[in-house]
């Protein structure tokens, strides 16, 4: 539905204001788009810690509307901000300060969104807002002040009218839930995604680094992403993109090579869009680990967000080794290298971790036990997940099995799994044969009766 992609609105107007507050001459280059995310990641983190108070967003009104009118002000602030006078600085600040919170507030609003989506529809409307909203910003970035406000006026406006319309369509089941137990949080992840945060904040913040490529290595990697989705699902296992490290791996270690042998500009695009993969693919992961054991997105996306923060140090590289703060030896040449190795080191670390890497999700990232104190919609993920390792399913009759336990119909799996309706007899079939049982109450006793030994003791 086209409403599932208002996500890209406030994609695009978060580029637009960072892209506007990059270029001001009051706060100098990178300045006041660091500035920006910082009042961004201060959102993210207030929401993360009063998740349990405030979850989900979607219901409050109040937020709702405070996300757009924040992110309209931050719009009108900023056009006012250059004919202020004395007050010009001050303008400026309060336009920052209101465009990161409400541009935080709007990411975390749709993750919500997303997080009640199966795996396939999360990889689709993401990464279709990511390449719509991308590309309308980099499209519309060179308009004069005035339209350009315009602009930013109208798309949180289209974007809530959006979300009203897409969690509308969501069947109760699915929709956030306002509770939920304690869980184990993916840091070994976050470790990882603060590498290569930190990578790409050096590189960005380089002399000689080449703004377009980021925008169309964002670009390119959300185009390939979402045509898999759209025109191969079926007969492309999404399990070697979206549940397997190696794309992250591969486009890290790309920065290096393609500085010596393709020049800036290449080097430049293949980190942005090793940068982009990796951020896109967290995403769709954050927002299944939500779908699959109910904790709120505000915890999941908005600590996935605050790795930011290894970006805005990253900044700091350049200027510190341009006013000799750093030790001689550490040049580009040196600054490259040690990037190399770290982000390799972490993908490594990533990828040969305790669980083999078909497992990507999780219990891949050590959090499968993430819910084993949780209420009963985590309990039933965990036993499901044993059942599954138990009797060897494949990935796709994992998602089935999960369905069916959940008790969901075999229209609403059709819908969820973009699958026929005999592509499902012909998986539950085979489900049943791995099991040993002969129908779904079987099905539902079995798994009712697979508790963990601590939950029966």
């Amino acid at each position: 539905m086209l409403c599932f992609f208002g996500f890209s609105f406030s994609r695009a107007a978060n580029d637009l204001l960072a892209h506007r507050f990059a270029l001001t001459g009051a706060l100098g280059p990178l300045w006041g788009e660091d500035l920006y995310s910082l009042a961004m990641l201060a959102a993210f983190l207030v929401c993360a810690v009063l998740a349990r108070k405030i979850a989900p967003l979607y219901r409050r009104a109040s937020i709702v509307r405070g996300a757009a009118g924040l992110a309209i002000a931050a719009a009108v602030l900023a056009l006012a901000s250059p004919v202020a006078g004395a007050a010009s600085s001050a303008l400026l600040m309060l336009s920052i300060a209101a465009g990161g919170v409400g541009g935080a507030l709007f990411i975390l609003l749709w993750a919500e969104f997303h997080s009640t989506l199966g795996p396939l529809r999360i990889v689709l409307y993401v990464s279709g807002a990511f390449l719509f909203g991308s590309t309308g910003a980099w499209l519309l970035q060179d308009l004069d002040p005035v339209r350009s406000t315009l602009v930013l006026v109208i798309l949180p406006l289209a974007s809530v009218w959006c979300l009203r319309q897409s969690f509308a369509r969501v069947a109760p089941m699915d929709l956030p839930r306002s509770v939920w137990g304690r869980y184990e949080f993916p840091w070994k992840l976050i470790a990882v995604l603060g590498v290569y945060e930190l990578a790409y904040g050096v590189w960005e913040a380089s002399p000689s680094f080449a703004w377009e490529a980021y925008a169309i290595g964002g670009i390119g990697v959300a185009l390939a992403v979402f045509a898999l989705a759209c025109f191969c699902s079926k007969r492309f296992d999404f399990a070697y993109v979206y549940r397997t490290p190696f794309a992250l791996m591969v486009c890290g270690l790309a920065m290096a090579p393609l500085t010596a042998t393709l020049g800036e500009f290449a080097s430049d695009l293949g980190v942005s869009a090793g940068y982009a993969l990796m951020f896109l693919v967290l995403t769709f992961l954050m927002c299944d680990l939500s779908h699959r054991y109910g904790v709120s997105v505000l915890v999941l996306c908005g600590m996935q967000e605050l790795t930011a923060a290894f970006r805005l140090l990253g900044h700091q590289v350049p200027t510190a080794m341009s006013h000799g703060a750093l030790p001689a030896f550490v040049d580009d040449s040196f600054v490259s290298m040690a990037l190399t190795i770290a982000v390799a080191v972490a993908s490594i670390a990533l990828l040969f971790g305790k669980e083999l890497p078909g497992k990507w999700g999780a219990s891949f990232f050590g959090v499968g036990t993430m819910a084993a104190e949780s209420e009963e919609h985590g309990l039933l993920a965990q036993r499901c997940a044993a059942l599954c390792e138990a009797h060897n399913l494949s990935p796709r009759e994992r998602e089935v099995f999960e369905l069916l336990a959940q008790g969901k119909r075999p229209s609403a799996i059709e819908r969820e799994l973009v699958i026929a309706n005999g592509t499902l007899k012909s998986h539950t079939r085979r489900i049943y044969q791995k099991l040993g049982i002969h129908s779904k109450k079987e099905l539902l006793a079995m798994v009712a009766a697979d508790e963990p030994a601590d939950a029966q003791a």
